[in-house]
Parts: C-alpha cells; structure tokens; sequence
C-alpha cells in the first residue's frame, strides 16, 4: 500500500478551516460589546419616548363626535387642512401642534400621532380606518391622539401659542 495522507479529524480545530480560541474569544467580547451597545441605545431611546409621551399627554373629557350626516345637516365645516403621514386632519379655526409619540406611554413599539390644538371648533379626521367627526366646541381647546388610524378626541391641550 502506498503512503497516503492521513484523513483530518474533524473534531480537529488547529487546522484551516477550523477556529483557534482567540477567534472564539474575540468573536464573543465582539458580540457582547455589541449587545451592550444596542441595550444602552435602547434605554436611552425608551427614557427619551417617555418623556416624549409624558409631555403630550392631556386628560380631559372626550370631544362631541358626529356622525358624516349629522355634521353636514349642521353645516359644520373644517377648512383647515393639513396631512400628517398620511393622515388629513382639517379644523375651522385656531393652530395645531402635533408630534409621533410611542404607544403605551413611550413603552409600545407603535407609533401614535398626537396632535393638539389652540381652538379648533370643529375636527375631522381622515384614515385609513374611515371618517372621523368631532366638535370641541369655540374656544375649547382639543387634542387628537390617532392610534392605529382610529382617532380619540380630548377636550384639553397643553398647546398655546406661547409654548409654540
């Protein structure tokens, strides 16, 4: 018989294709660094979305809504339109203020629109879930908190136009 090469072990990890234990040890310090990095940023990123949430959060009692019908036979109009992410929002009178919010208090992985008004009168909400009638009222100040295209109305704001 001739000479032939021994066949490797596979359980042999010194040769090529295998890995020392340096690469072992730097692959986990690697990994683990980077877990740590991604854990801080998203602590960071949670603190900073509840306080988000905190500040645009208003309690009140819920806005007068309206049906399609009742609001055209009362003649009550929103003029006053603007889309935000692809969602249009119309008011009669007064300004707006609106910001992403995380959902569940800055905690949620959703992103909620909120929007506050100085005196809208009337609110309409336009989504991907329908149509959406509201009316605060003159001189009320109102605030929209759209959560998976279904909108809430509340009869309070923290927006004026000296915290603009």
């Amino acid at each position: 018989m001739a000479n032939r090469p021994r066949d490797r072990d596979p359980r042999d990890l010194k040769g090529k294709a295998g890995f020392s234990m340096v690469h072992v040890v730097s692959a986990v310090v690697v990994l683990t660094a980077g877990a740590g990095l991604i854990t801080f940023q998203l602590i960071k990123d949670r603190q900073s979305s509840v306080a988000i949430a905190k500040a645009w959060e208003v309690k009140g009692a819920p806005c007068p809504a309206l049906s399609e019908a009742d609001f055209q036979a009362k003649r009550e109009t929103a003029p006053k339109t603007f889309d935000y992410d692809g969602t249009t929002i119309g008011r009669y009178a007064g300004d707006a203020n609106c910001q992403d919010v995380k959902s569940g208090g800055g905690k949620g992985f959703s992103t909620d629109k909120v929007c506050q008004f100085t005196s809208p009168a009337t609110l309409t909400v336009r989504s991907k879930a329908g149509m959406y009638y509201f009316v605060p009222g003159v001189g009320q100040p109102a605030s929209l908190y759209i959560h998976h295209d279904v909108p809430r109305c509340i009869m309070a704001s923290n927006f004026t136009l000296q915290t603009e």
